[in-house]
């Protein structure tokens, strides 16, 4: 095989294998992205509940709890950025971006059940 066709070759199997790589790293991060988003809706009832909670609350507490939740709230937002970031990844920080999401999420999730229990 001449030099010129082994280069194509190459190059070809090189293309496909990147193309590959790029289609495993969509199918990831949209299973990502729908796990995320079922927990952001049970989150989305557990910070209603919360709210409801801090409704019927009255004094300091009421302060305390109300504050706990507008911080939540924001962590819930943050959690929806940073996994709009995780569609950008690349191949070599996907990882990275993935674990940093899940980890956020699980963090939030027991944060918010801590606060209403």
């Amino acid at each position: 095989m001449s030099f010129v066709k082994k280069l194509v070759v190459l190059a070809f199997a090189a293309s496909t294998l990147s193309v590959f790589g790029a289609s495993t790293l969509k199918q990831e991060y949209k299973e990502l992205k729908a796990t995320t988003n079922k927990k952001i809706n049970v989150l989305d009832k557990k910070l209603e509940k919360m709210g409801h909670k801090v409704s019927k609350m009255s004094g300091k507490a009421k302060v305390q709890m109300k504050n706990q939740y507008d911080e939540l709230v924001e962590m819930k937002n943050e959690l929806k950025v940073r996994l709009a970031d995780a569609g950008e990844a690349t191949e070599d920080s996907w990882d990275n971006f993935k674990d940093k999401v899940e980890d956020y999420a699980d963090n939030l999730e027991s944060r918010v059940d801590e606060a209403i229990n």
